[in-house]
């Protein structure tokens, strides 16, 4: 057994799974799962690493995998008729819950903006391989599975803001320093998911009830907070300042906290009985008014903003922290403090009043900071990606990278092959490939896998698309070619009248069940299966899918 591929589930993962009680509960993202399937297909070439939630060990001993997609089920779909698949059951240890987007499912999953001749590269530019991916992904997709009032963009995945008319003084799309859904995760920025984290921001709201797609002329809103101690123990917000990008003050209020204070820290928050005496002004009144006041597309920025939107119990999808761009240090993870960066990038002296900081002060530094990032370059204000950038300089030199893969980049960066597919991917490892399907509707597929749609043309055959009539077809050539590919992708449609009465609902999902027993039957040992049931287009307002990842065992 000690040559054999196991999954271990890590803190995150466990708390994932669908066994766990549902106020515990926290789902993984589409991009979790992705890491997993990418690192199967490409080891250690692998763009993103599935470490957060999982450990993959022995995988070099991994023979192929194979993945089905579902799409109209969800995760209450499976949590009310688990009863029904003794088969799931008795096969996968691992069934999570996964946040899907209600649309564009399969670009999710298998777009991947990364070519692997410029994967060095890619790391000196971005500061990490996952960063890389993160930043050329269309962000909206997974963004708009968590915040699910984000209208539709027309731009879709292939949108590339490189030739646009920027906003004067910017040199790249500000869009580029947006936190990703993941990193707003691991920085505590609350979030409307399930489980213990919807517990947890139980009586927290979003900015805005419906957001517009973020864009590179989306404005940017410097915001910050004071908070003072108060009865509970707890700290609780006094101060809100949020400033425009011409440093004029957009926002500006004191606040009256629930319970009563008892400690005002004056030292840093600034805030005095004196000027507390007459506020009135409550949280639920400040809630109100930044709905009214934040443009759908607004762009939040701030030192450490995680602890602004917790003491303001409000949720944002699109912010910039200056905490995370910029690190001085060279190490990766370390965060310097605001008064430090002001005084080094802004020659600022700020907080060194006795009477503790100022909120306006300190936002417009925060949005300075950024301002000034991108009128220079993504390097700008971090060392460790300097120092990521002056090793590849180095490398060219001594002919790790040749001068001309790196001028190549630079005139390669924007266009289509930056953001490929597993596939692609895949093939250029000399990887075999298929993908199955029952979709009526091949525009997406055409979209993203069109090289094989149109010919099964490589010469090597590394690559293979098939549409057929039916689900149950699917399966079946699935079951019966899964051997000859490295990775299987079989994507299977429900249609309305699978759904349409429970017991219709309960038949189609025996079958699945079924369907799962046979493709677990024909993978071959220390192969992987990986089975989604998600929303997809019959539901489209449910963003809850269920992963399920196994390997076969002898």
């Amino acid at each position: 057994m000690r040559n054999v591929p196991k999954l271990r589930l890590k803190e995150v993962g466990q708390e994932a799974l669908m066994k766990t009680k549902p106020e515990d509960r926290v789902p993984l993202l589409m991009d979790d799962v992705q890491a997993l399937l990418m690192h199967t297909l490409l080891r250690t070439d692998s763009p993103m690493n599935p470490g957060r939630w999982v450990a993959l060990e022995k995988s070099a001993k991994l023979t192929h995998t194979t993945v089905l997609l579902v799409e109209g089920l969800t995760s209450d779909d499976f949590a009310e008729y688990e009863p029904e698949m003794p088969e799931c059951r008795k096969i996968f240890q691992h069934i999570l819950q996964v946040v899907a987007p209600s649309d564009r499912l399969v670009e999710e999953l298998a777009c991947v903006p990364l070519s692997d001749t410029h994967k060095d590269i890619l790391l000196a530019e971005y500061g990490s391989l996952e960063a890389a991916m993160l930043g050329c992904k269309d962000h909206l997709l997974i963004r708009r599975s968590i915040f699910n009032n984000i209208a539709g963009s027309d731009a879709g995945v292939d949108a590339d803001y490189s030739e646009l008319d920027l906003p004067s003084g910017d040199k790249f799309p500000r869009t580029q320093l947006l936190l990703s859904p993941i990193q707003m995760i691991n920085e505590d920025y609350p979030l409307p998911l399930t489980g213990s984290l919807k517990h947890r921001y139980i009586d927290y709201i979003t900015t805005n009830d419906h957001y517009a797609p973020v864009t590179p002329k989306s404005p940017m809103f410097g915001l910050d907070c004071e908070m003072c101690r108060t009865s509970i123990n707890a700290s609780e917000l006094t101060r809100v300042s949020i400033v425009d990008e011409q440093g004029n003050e957009f926002y500006e209020t004191l606040v009256r906290p629930d319970n009563k204070i008892v400690d005002y820290v004056t030292q840093f928050s600034g805030i005095t009985p004196e000027l507390m005496k007459n506020v009135s002004k409550t949280l639920k009144d400040v809630h109100r008014e930044l709905k009214n006041k934040l443009p759908p597309d607004a762009i939040l920025v701030g030192q450490s903003l995680n602890f602004d939107l917790n003491a303001l119990k409000m949720m944002h999808p699109y912010v910039i922290d200056t905490s995370i761009l910029f690190n001085v240090t060279g190490t990766a993870g370390t965060k310097t403090k605001l008064k430090v960066l002001a005084k080094k990038f802004l020659q600022q002296d700020i907080q060194n009043s006795a009477g503790g900081h100022n909120s306006i002060e300190d936002c417009s530094a925060s949005l300075a900071l950024v301002k000034l990032k991108l009128s220079k370059n993504i390097y700008f204000g971090d060392q460790w990606l300097q120092d990521r950038r002056n090793y590849h300089k180095k490398a060219s030199r001594i002919g790790i990278a040749t001068q001309q893969e790196v001028q190549r980049f630079g005139a390669e960066a924007t266009t289509t092959e930056i953001t490929t597919t597993l596939f692609g991917h895949a093939r250029k490892k000399n990887k075999k490939s298929a993908i199955v399907t029952n979709a009526d509707n091949l525009d997406n597929f055409g979209n993203y896998f069109g090289e094989a749609i149109q010919a099964n043309a490589d010469v090597k055959n590394l690559l293979c698309f098939q549409k057929l009539d039916s689900d149950e077809a699917v399966i079946e050539q699935t079951v019966d070619k899964c051997l000859n590919y490295d990775f299987n992708l079989s994507c299977v449609q429900l249609k309305p009248e699978d759904l349409a009465t429970v017991d219709a609902k309960r038949n189609k999902i025996r079958q699945i069940d079924g369907w799962i027993r046979k493709l677990y039957g024909a993978i071959s040992v220390n192969g992987l299966l990986v089975v989604l049931l998600a929303g997809g287009e019959v539901s489209p307002q449910s963003r809850m899918a269920v992963a399920m990842v196994e390997t076969r065992k002898c």
